[in-house]
């Protein structure tokens, strides 16, 4: 079987899954790979509708069907109108989960199992089956399903529910743009030096990382930061791949990451 094929049927196969539609939607509080905070029922309470996308990094249909989800993101109004997005990772680190968005490029918040808690919501849900879908609104209840998730049911869906798709606002996109540390050049070879920019941090002192997409810490110092606009990093005895360079001040309150590939 070809892998179109085995792609075909791996993409038929049923999810085991009960579907909780009509459920009460239980609430969370989840840290996203970005160190910001999201709790369920002060986005419901707040008049929004919730889309939970249930999945894990090395599930086929998952990044078969993400091209679609993002187009449904934006087409709803990237997270800045009515409808919160938001990813909820089974089984990976931030690092691993950062890879993912970054290869399938995901620009909605995206919880990893390991280090974000999405391990426990995906067990408070009854998630067995990736990707699952779930939309909830207002009342708290989990009053959809989106499945399969192209935009073409996300649009029917959300069609019959009375939601009406939005336009992305610059100024939200652009704040959640400050969490991303701009990496130049990048890719290099291991021992060059590279440039992290887009810095937004207080004067003191910072922790800078690279770590594998395990997690594991390869690289680690403290830097005293006094307000400039770059920091030079040089890694060193790495292999060919991708690793995640992040900047965070001590306390981790405000934090900055991105993948960095090494030829």
């Amino acid at each position: 079987m070809n892998f179109s094929k085995l792609l075909f049927a791996l993409l038929l196969v049923p999810k085991l899954t009960f579907s909780q539609v009509g459920n009460p939607a239980p609430n969370f509080t989840v840290t996203d790979t970005h160190g910001e905070m999201h709790t369920l029922y002060e986005y419901l309470d707040a008049g929004k509708v919730v889309v939970l996308d249930f999945y894990f990094t090395t599930c086929i249909p998952c990044q078969y069907y993400s091209p679609q989800v993002n187009l449904a993101y934006e087409n709803y109004g990237c997270n800045d109108a009515n409808v919160i997005f938001m990813g909820i990772d089974y089984q990976n680190t931030d690092a691993e989960v950062m890879a993912y968005d970054q290869t399938y490029n995901i620009h909605y918040p995206s919880i990893s199992g390991k280090d974000g808690g999405g391990n426990g919501v995906v067990s408070a849900y009854g998630v067995s089956g990736f990707p699952t879908f779930y939309v909830i609104d207002s009342t708290r209840i989990i009053i959809e399903e989106i499945d399969p998730p192209t935009l073409q049911v996300f649009n029917f869906r959300f069609q019959q529910l009375g939601i009406e798709p939005a336009n992305c606002l610059t100024g939200t996109n652009e704040a959640a743009a400050l969490n991303r540390l701009d990496i130049y050049p990048n890719p290099v070879y291991s021992g060059e030096t590279v440039q992290l920019t887009n810095l937004q941090l207080e004067t003191g002192q910072l922790s800078l990382t690279i770590s594998d997409l395990s997690g594991r810490i390869l690289q680690s110092e403290v830097i005293d930061y006094q307000g400039e606009t770059s920091i030079e990093l040089k890694p060193t005895n790495l292999y060919p791949g991708a690793y995640v360079v992040q900047i965070s001040s001590l306390d981790s309150r405000r934090s900055y990451s991105n993948i960095l590939l090494i030829h």
